[in-house]
């Protein structure tokens, strides 16, 4: 089974581990599930991070062909009476004839689009690569929390796909997109913080600022006069305006009004 994951280049576990780390548990991973499998025949194993859905169904047949092999080493060495080894062989026979008779009645009552589950060859890099590039975001973002390795080979899309998507996940907050999900996304991928925004924000901040002093009476021309909000936006100067009262004026910039005013300028420049 371990030189079968090999030869596939699917010996890999897709738990998120890298290195030398890695490299242990997909042994260990391996062993066990296939231990696992062989004693239970569970079902969800045939997904392709396991056993894979054709290998899957084939070792379904493992156990009666070991048991067919045993009753033909014991002919060999003579161990049972001829009675006896007839019975044992007529047990066999009709236990196969049974469970493939059970198999055909489980793959005719399952939904059709399973069928094809139990005899899939895909490998676990084939389906990673296969369902990032069809599914749609609910698919994709499951990407991180598994080994690099199944993506590795793409990462550029998956690079392209979280830049173009974060703007519109920042706004539409889906279930997945948590600060856990952000921190899995690798700092290369992540998009680049927008410097013009920033100093965008630092001179309407300034602007604010200066029309605050102008409504005081701290300007040098047109003292005591408050600028219209066309003035702000444009950066020109009115040639007449009405003065405020002077009074106390915060220090401190309020951020909400920056980015109020930076949303009405973005609507007058639409």
């Amino acid at each position: 089974y371990l030189l079968y994951k090999v030869a596939r280049r699917d010996f890999t576990y897709w738990v998120p581990l890298e290195g030398v780390a890695g490299l242990i548990a997909s042994g260990i991973f391996r062993v066990v599930v296939k231990f696992v499998v062989d004693f239970t025949v569970i079902i969800q194993f045939r997904h392709a991070y396991e056993l894979g859905g054709l290998y899957f169904t084939l070792n379904i047949f493992v156990p009666l062909l070991g048991l067919s092999q045993v009753l033909a080493f014991d002919l060999l060495k003579g161990t049972f009476d001829e009675a006896t080894l007839g019975l044992l062989t007529s047990l066999v026979t009709y236990l196969g004839i049974v469970f493939v008779l059970l198999l055909g009645v489980f793959m005719a009552l399952i939904n059709t689009e399973y069928r094809g589950t139990f005899f899939n060859t895909e490998s676990a890099l084939q389906m990673t690569k296969r369902v990032f590039l069809e599914g749609n975001d609910l698919e994709k973002y499951t990407i991180f929390q598994i080994t690099r390795t199944y993506w590795g080979s793409f990462d550029d899309k998956v690079a392209v796909w979280v830049k173009e998507g974060w703007v519109i996940w920042e706004e539409e907050k889906p279930d997945w997109f948590t600060d856990k999900w952000k921190a899995s996304v690798p700092e290369d991928m992540k998009p680049a913080k927008n410097t013009d925004d920033v100093d965008g924000g630092d001179k309407i901040a300034a602007e604010i600022e200066g029309d605050r002093a102008l409504t005081v009476g701290g300007g040098k021309e047109q003292k005591g006069r408050r600028r219209s909000v066309l003035e702000l936006m444009s950066g020109q100067k009115a040639a007449s305006s009405k003065v405020a009262p002077a009074g106390d004026v915060k220090k401190e910039i309020d951020g909400a009004e920056i980015v109020r005013e930076m949303k009405r300028r973005g609507k007058t420049s639409m």
